[in-house]
């Protein structure tokens, strides 16, 4: 026979009660006697532990429910080690009843299924002399006891932020440490100074709502009610706003698109690319905050950062960066397993909240008795289980005073089992505060009189018993009422004391009220119904949520919090019957996690091929075509973007097929585009001009400009162009090159597509570069670094500053030129295929100032990275330098030298690059007459010259002319 004690009433005196039962057990059996005449035997054990109660499982006398947990398995193994008509308990047990009985210790035991010996005794009686307590009421909360350190640090960084010295302090600590409990201290000893507040509230719910904390702290300072209407709320963010005359057509549009406000003809739209947004949304709230300063100091708190979402993470980390000089401290607390990015600065102070001591333990603990004297037992109990946690402590103390036995007060075995006693004691409100349990640490009453299935005066009467017994408070929301737990640990075991089956209907419940009565928070926080859909067991509509908040925040340039929500959509969706439904939900969740995924770990990530590689099976399953040929173009990208070229080729040519087979143009157009950059990429100029030709011909930009956004992000009419252009550039035909670079500019401009725009003025600056016109590469870079700190684009940021360093240091014998480039470098050739590019920029520049050496490893470490011989845009020029810079560093490395530019020449020719072969064979035929070996150099530049393409007009071909006028 199996019993539990504390289930499903749980009791602060269960283990007590336990063995008053197994005494009663034995003694009444022994009174019985069997068919032969003997008296009935029985063993006992009990056990003290955390238990799961699940299911019912069984039929008629047989139905129970399902229980899993060590517990019971320990107490079996301990009946086992019983004699007859006796009581084996734990160690658990044991201490929990303390003197209340006599035992017998039987040591240390090894039991079956127990890695480690177990500490057993044997009950005996119950003891001649127990503990008794007095009755008396206990104080419904603790004083502040201890944290005199803390409270006068940050009284003093108070002090300096109100001195316009702006102040971070990042106070961290485990549940129950009293983080929030200083925070509030810190307000009542600054209540008579002037100064704003700003209090935002991380929440468990919300890891992947961008922004969420702000967001409600706004909606409470402008005073946000369920039934204003958009006009409403307009005319009161426009208070708001007004009272820092932050009131530009800019900010309130921005701050309107944040608090999900319709706009009406008041405000300008924003006209505004989603990163742009983005960036404009974040410094418009760090202004807010500034100006707010100009008035009066700020005090800014931000609770429960481990549970902040990344892009109120990013906005934090601004706000941090920008207070140095102004009136705010900015107060952050996050438990321990938050690792704070903020540290290192020298405004930024970290504070971790140690345990009480001892004395202090027992001063909170005679603070919450107040008048009631507790045992010096007793209280050496309540410490050695809260362990310093002012919380613990608390929630202890006040169950002894609350508790129904105080003749006989046993304290808890843990927190939980406080709590939930406490819990058991409302009664009916127990129902009220696992529904509420269920919404969140934070719940309106609106909500909750929506999901729980009782009359609103039993809400209401409800809520005043949690309120009443300290489990919750109101919060300040004008016009709307809504509650919090006191502490995150209540709501915790609010909610894990609900049966399974009863959680997931609540759930849904709390999902279908806010989708019928509360539209506005369906539309705003579809990761919110997601969440409760998910965990009622709705895993097909909570795909269709989280889809939907997947394309909410990549919409705002929000991609951490969409990774996260595209993959919560992918798990549910597995937990669907397998078919086509299922296919193709989890193919549109995958073609939309990749792009997010890669702007957040890269291309290189492993996990992003993963998801591809998993898209390209489910199109294949599915005979999806556009489906399957978004997947491998995500392959391609993720091989190009990785450096793999004969992957991407592989890839490419793969594409090709697909969109030869596909009834839509665009989806082919896109192939030849991936298969133009490969070969480009590659080294394979002749492909490289053909396939941009073919690209032109068949781009119509009233039908194709959608593929931009789609692939790549940028338009592919502007990259035909632009390949065309650098082919042409590094064919030596510059002419033409250069009306291609026009062309594609001008197309960009046309389609105003900031990224396309940015990447045909930065591709324009390779063509410049190549054709030495160091002045148009100039002013071209200074295009791409506006557009790019315009839209945010550090890639091309860093690119154009690269090139222009080498304008500068070549063109201009400037040393600012290459320390530009010295420090741009490792951004620039850390993404994309141009890195080998750059290494040759670089070691040109180098060697400008005599740095052969520094040059030469540049060169090399780019070389080493050639995995197919040959194969490489710009590689011959990499063994063009290398061969150069080995002849001038050393004269003993004549014949290295040689070798390096003869494969120089010999790629170029592969290649069909004729500017880089031309330049190769000048190279060559002067390091030949600088060692006195005239005619060995000569004959390639004299074999080229004499074939040299129609329209070819490098300017290194007066160069070429020279050298073999004088042979």
């Amino acid at each position: 026979m199996l019993a539990y004690f504390g289930y499903p009433q749980a009791q602060e005196d269960a283990a007590e009660r336990s063995v008053y039962a197994a005494l009663a057990i034995i003694d009444n059996l022994m009174q019985l006697k069997g068919p032969d005449g003997r008296a009935l035997e029985t063993r006992i054990g009990i056990a003290t532990g955390i238990v799961v109660i699940g299911d019912i499982i069984g039929s008629g006398v047989a139905r129970e429910h399902s229980i899993v947990g060590e517990t019971p398995n320990l107490a079996a193994r301990l009946q086992t080690l019983a004699e007859p008509n006796s009581i084996v308990v734990s160690e658990s047990t044991h201490h929990l009843l303390g003197r209340q009985f006599d035992y017998q210790s039987l040591g240390e035991q090894t039991l079956k299924g127990f890695a480690n010996p177990v500490q057993v005794w044997r009950v005996l009686r119950e003891a001649a002399v127990a503990s008794r307590f007095a009755a008396g009421h206990g104080a419904r909360t603790g004083p502040f006891i201890g944290r005199v350190q803390e409270i006068g640090l940050l009284l003093d960084r108070w002090q300096l932020a109100k001195e316009c010295e702006g102040q971070v302090v990042f106070l961290s600590g485990e549940p129950g440490m009293g983080k929030s409990r200083i925070v509030d201290a810190l307000f009542e000893r600054i209540v008579d100074d002037p100064y704003y507040h700003v209090i935002c509230q991380c929440s468990p719910y919300h890891t992947n709502s961008a922004l969420h904390p702000v967001i409600r702290q706004f909606e409470r300072s402008a005073g946000f009610t369920m039934e204003d209407s958009a006009t409403i709320k307009l005319e009161k963010l426009e208070t708001l706003l007004s009272a820092t005359d932050n009131l530009s057509d800019s900010t309130r549009s921005l701050f309107a698109d944040l608090l999900s406000i319709p706009l009406d003809d008041r405000y300008p739209p924003l006209d505004l690319a989603p990163a742009q947004r983005k960036a404009a949304t974040i410094a418009a709230i760090v202004h807010q905050l500034s100006r707010l300063a100009e008035q009066k100091p700020v005090l800014f708190v931000l609770e429960d950062a481990h549970w902040i979402d990344p892009t109120t993470q990013e906005l934090v980390t601004r706000v941090i960066d920008s207070i140095a000089s102004m009136c705010v401290l900015v107060l952050i607390t996050a438990r321990p397993e938050f690792l704070s990015p903020w540290t290192g600065r020298d405004h930024v102070t970290s504070l971790a909240l140690s345990r009480l001591s001892k004395t202090q333990c027992a001063e909170l603990i005679a603070g919450v008795a107040t008048a009631r004297v507790l045992n010096p037992t007793l209280v050496e109990d309540i410490l050695a289980k809260t362990e310093g946690v002012p919380l613990f402590i608390e929630e202890l103390t006040k169950a002894i005073m609350e508790s129904a036995t105080p003749d006989r007060p046993v304290v808890p075995a843990t927190l939980q089992d406080s709590l939930m006693a406490r819990l058991d004691r409302l009664g009916p409100a127990k129902e009220i505060a696992q529904v509420a349990a269920v919404i969140g640490q934070q719940f309106s009453y609106a909500l909750l009189e929506a999901v729980t299935r009782t009359s609103a005066g039993d809400v209401a009467t409800g809520i005043a018993r949690l309120v009443d017994a300290g489990l919750a408070f109101p919060q300040s929301r004008a016009g709307e009422l809504s509650y919090s737990f006191k502490h995150a640990l209540m709501r915790d075991v609010a909610y894990d004391n609900l049966l399974r089956g009863r959680r997931q209907q609540i759930h849904e419940r709390v999902a279908r009220a806010l989708e019928e009565h509360f539209p506005a928070v369906a539309e705003s926080e579809p990761e919110l119904l997601a969440q409760h859909l998910a965990q009622g067991g709705l895993a097909d509509q909570a795909c269709v949520y989280y889809e939907r908040a997947g394309d909410r925040a990549a919409a705002r340039s929000n991609f951490a919090e969409g990774v996260a929500h595209f993959s919560n959509g992918l798990r549910e969706a597995a937990k669907l019957v397998e078919g086509p439904d299922r296919l193709r939900r989890e193919l549109a969740l995958l073609l939309k996690l990749g792009p997010p995924l890669t702007i957040m770990k890269g291309y290189q990530t492993p996990e992003l091929e993963e998801v591809y590689e998993r898209a390209c099976e489910t199109g294949t399953r599915l005979g999806d075509e556009t489906g399957l040929f978004k997947a491998t173009w995500g392959l391609w990208n993720s091989a190009i973007a990785s450096r793999n070229l004969k992957k991407a080729r592989d890839r490419a040519q793969e594409l090709v097929g697909l969109g030869q087979h596909s009834t839509d143009s665009g989806l082919l157009l896109e192939a030849f585009h991936c298969r133009w950059s490969t070969a480009f990429f590659r080294g394979d100029t002749v492909t490289a001009l053909t396939d941009g030709r073919e690209g032109t011909k068949r781009y119509d930009p009233a039908r194709h400009k959608w593929l931009g956004p789609v692939f790549g992000g940028h338009d592919p009419g502007v990259c035909a162009l632009n390949v065309q252009a650098l082919a042409l550039g590094l064919s030596g035909v510059l002419a033409s090159g250069r009306s291609c670079v026009e062309q594609e500019l001008s197309l960009a401009e046309m389609l105003n597509h900031p990224h396309s725009l940015a990447f045909a003025a930065q591709s324009g600056t390779v063509f410049h570069q190549l054709a030495g016109d160091h002045e148009a590469l100039d002013q071209l870079a200074e295009r791409v670094i506006e557009l790019a700190d315009k839209y945010n684009f550090p890639p091309q940021r860093a690119h154009a500053l690269l090139l222009s360093g080498w304008a500068h240091a070549i063109g201009q014998d400037s040393e600012a030129g290459l320390e530009l480039m010295e420090a741009e470098y490792p951004r620039a050739s850390a993404v994309g295929p141009f890195f080998r590019y750059y290494a040759a920029l670089l070691a040109e520049a180098r060697a400008k100032f005599g740095k052969f050496s520094e040059a030469l490893t540049v060169l090399r470490s780019a070389l080493d990275t050639v995995s197919e011989p040959g194969i490489g845009v710009f590689v011959p020029e990499l063994y063009r330098l290398q061969g150069l810079y080995l002849l001038r560093l050393d004269s003993h490395n004549q014949e290295e030298a040689m070798r390096s530019l003869q494969t120089a020449v010999d790629i170029a020719k592969q290649q069909n690059a004729v500017l880089l072969q031309l330049k190769a064979a000048i190279s060559m035929a002067q390091a030949a007459r600088s060692i006195s070996q005239p005619k060995r150099g000569l004959q390639p530049l004299r074999d080229l010259c004499a074939n040299l393409p129609d329209g070819f007009d490098a300017p290194q071909l007066a160069e070429a002319k020279r050298l073999l006028s004088k042979t």
